[in-house]
């Protein structure tokens, strides 16, 4: 399916790192933007929503730690937007998010990102807010490679290279990463371990041991082998198999730290084109996932208390299938299709060190999904109209024994007994509207409706607190709806290209993490979720222009606001947690061809509107500068080098939301890194 994807601050940022974004209209959606991978030359970031949140205001990133770090995008979160890799989907295992979809890939792998705001996707299941969609790199023709090494500021250094070989017929390619990094430090020139200290102090239990202070922050892995097979000219088959492993990865904001995150990856289509006069081109597709999340307190002083000393076992998997017809009739677009899905969630506690069973976190739970989609396009006059629409049918089953006293206490029992089994029956639809008014004016119209039912943690997680196991899920959680309507007008006024957004989405039935002490003594709560109607809205404005034949200059801003329709029992605070505040990035690049350089200032208000009643507070506004440049200094080989954060400031993009730390209390805030300097030599062969 075509998508509308925005993601804004095009060309600029391209040359500004070396990452170019390019700026395409499609017919009947509203616009797409790609990363291309012959541009993707270095970049100090070491993971996709780093990336994407210096690209586009409306993406704000959830610092979790250096890697691992989640995409809040128009104010959606967690499961309500989809992140797709090679049009499968992924999820991690780590009930703190420790291991987000955007993790799951290599920067070096990435061939493109789209991103489609808003439930204006059909053909994926749970594409309630938004939809980001990575591609990997495909074989190219011939025979050759490229391999880059990577160092910059606390440690850090990454290698990574690939070989292809590919004729008409077939093409295969082989890619390897790795990389390390110590501790950042953020600009008061504390690492991730005293930024700890500095909130929990030396002597809680959840504060890094004093040997460990030092310690590098992760290690990371991947291996991807992909094949193209050409059987002829109109069917075409590809593989492909991803493996990563991240080991001791340091959370200092959450009570653990990721001792294990381990991911497989299979993906496999099949298109063949012009079967007939109803099937213009046919894809079957499906995939496979698997995550391993290991963590534990084995670096806090914890460890050393046999009560607190555990490791938690989390393993995530899904299995898809996809069926797509494409083809035209009585003028009409046609793309029909059939959608099915089987995700499975469990997890453990084990008391250390003997590694023993203590309880059931999460009580092996099957999401199965079957849906029926359709969509249809076609031009009237200057503008193009696409409907979209599908249909889901979704069972969760907890298939643990949950009647089994050695793992799961009494009351948790009681309250899951007669409701571990859910079913869900749901209509999504879209309707998009672009009117082309002449070649330098356009607008477009979209309304959707779109759905995501509960996950199995959000329905069935078993918590600890103060000693004592407690139920922490709802299993009588509804599926949330988001109805929304987006405006935009692209438009060019004087050689400047305007691209102007405004949204507003109607919630009904959000599913919303918020602390309660129902239950529990005076000064103790626990986190669990529940069904409010909401409401987000907000806008966007990209500006680029052009000056001679090689400065361009880009200005964009970003604003949205979201508000609780319903008050939670006991709360006052009408906020919407995790909507960030205004954001904005000016840039002013140089680019011959041969060489580049550019200035960049990201800036962002502070929080004022904030959910305090769900921990979280004032974080207070700030503004960096980045530089960065490029040139081919040999044949086939670049030198890329730049700074980010010029001047050192200290400040954090995210907030405090205790649904970010289902594992405990309310999370720290963990500082961006000060001033970075990096540096990437890459070679093509």
């Amino acid at each position: 399916m075509k998508k509308l994807i925005v993601l804004s601050c095009m060309s600029a940022f391209a040359i500004a790192s070396p990452i170019t974004l390019q700026d395409v209209l499609i017919e009947g959606d509203q616009e797409q933007n790609t990363i291309e991978s012959s541009q993707i030359q270095f970049t100090k970031q070491q993971d996709l929503s780093e990336i994407l949140s210096s690209i586009n205001p409306e993406i704000n990133m959830v610092r979790a730690s250096a890697i691992g770090n989640d995409i809040v995008l128009r104010g959606f979160k967690r499961d309500d937007i989809n992140v797709l890799i090679d049009g499968a989907k992924i999820y991690g295992a780590c009930p703190n998010r420790m291991d987000p979809p955007a993790m799951h890939v290599s920067i070096a792998d990435i061939e493109s990102v789209k991103l489609l705001e808003g439930p204006f996707d059909v053909e994926n299941f749970g594409s309630m807010g938004g939809v980001v969609e990575v591609a990997t790199k495909d074989p190219q023709k011939g025979i050759g490679g490229r391999a880059a090494v990577t160092v910059g500021s606390f440690g850090y250094n990454k290698f990574d290279a690939s070989f292809h070989a590919a004729d008409e017929k077939l093409g295969v390619m082989l890619g390897i990463t790795h990389e390390n990094s110590g501790q950042y430090e953020d600009g008061n020139g504390q690492n991730l371990v005293e930024q700890n200290w500095a909130q929990l102090g030396t002597t809680d239990p959840y504060a890094y041991q004093a040997k460990y202070k030092d310690m590098d922050a992760y290690t990371r892995d991947s291996v991807k082998l992909k094949a193209v097979y050409n059987l002829d000219e109109k069917q075409k088959i590809k593989l492909s198999m991803y493996g990563d492993k991240a080991t001791n990865v340091l959370y200092p904001a959450f009570q653990m730290d990721a001792q294990l995150d381990k991911t497989i990856m299979i993906n496999g289509s099949y298109i063949v084109k012009d079967l007939g006069a109803f099937s213009k081109e046919l894809e079957l597709s499906g995939y496979y996932s698997h995550v391993k999340h290991d963590m534990g307190t084995e670096f806090r002083n914890a460890a050393t208390n046999p009560m607190l000393y555990r490791t938690h076992r989390v393993k995530s998997t899904i299995e898809g299938l996809k069926l797509k017809n494409s083809f035209e009739l009585s003028g009409i677009a046609w793309k029909i299709g059939v959608d099915v899905s089987k995700r499975n969630w469990n997890g453990i506690c084990l008391s250390e060190p003997s590694e023993t069973p203590k309880q059931l976190r999460i009580p092996d739970v099957d999401t199965k999904n079957g849906a029926l989609f359709a969509e249809a396009k076609k031009r009237i006059g200057k503008m193009i109209v696409k409907v979209g629409v599908r249909y889901d049918n979704t069972d969760i089953d907890a298939n643990a024994n949950l009647n089994d006293a050695t793992v799961v206490p009494t009351a948790v029992r009681d309250y899951y007994s007669g409701k571990t089994s859910k079913s869900y029956h749901d209509f999504s639809a879209n309707l998009v509207a672009n009117y082309q008014v002449n070649s330098q004016n356009s607008i477009y119209v979209a309304i959707g409706r779109g759905i995501r039912v509960p996950d199995a943690q959000e329905l069935y997680f078993i918590g600890y607190m103060n000693g004592n196991w407690t139920r922490k899920g709802n299993p009588d959680l509804k599926e949330a709806k988001n109805s929304e309507i987006d405006f935009g007008v692209k438009s060019t006024i004087f050689e400047t290209q305007i691209d102007a957004k405004i949204f507003y989405s109607k919630l009904d039935d959000y599913i919303y993490a918020y602390k309660t002490d129902a239950g529990n003594t005076a000064g103790q709560y626990y986190l669990t979720w529940t069904n409010i109607d909401a409401h987000i809205y907000g806008f966007s404005l990209d500006v680029a222009r052009g000056f001679g034949d090689y400065f361009l200059f880009e200005g964009s801003l970003s604003y949205q606001r979201g508000q609780k329709d319903d008050m939670i029992a006991g709360q006052s605070d009408k906020d919407l947690a995790q909507i960030p505040p205004l954001h904005g990035r000016l840039a002013i690049s140089y680019d011959d061809g041969s060489y580049y350089a550019a200035c960049e200032a990201l800036m962002s208000a502070g929080w004022s509107d904030y959910d305090s009643d769900n921990g979280e507070r004032h974080v207070g506004g700030w503004g960096v500068v980045n530089l960065k440049a490029s040139k081919e200094i040999a044949r086939n080989t670049t030198l890329s080098v730049g700074v980010d954060n010029l001047f050192d400031k200290t400040y954090a993009r995210n907030n405090t939301y205790a649904g970010r730390a289902l594992i405990g209390a309310t999370p720290l805030l963990i500082n961006e890194p000060g001033r970075y300097l990096y540096a990437n030599i890459e070679y093509k062969f």
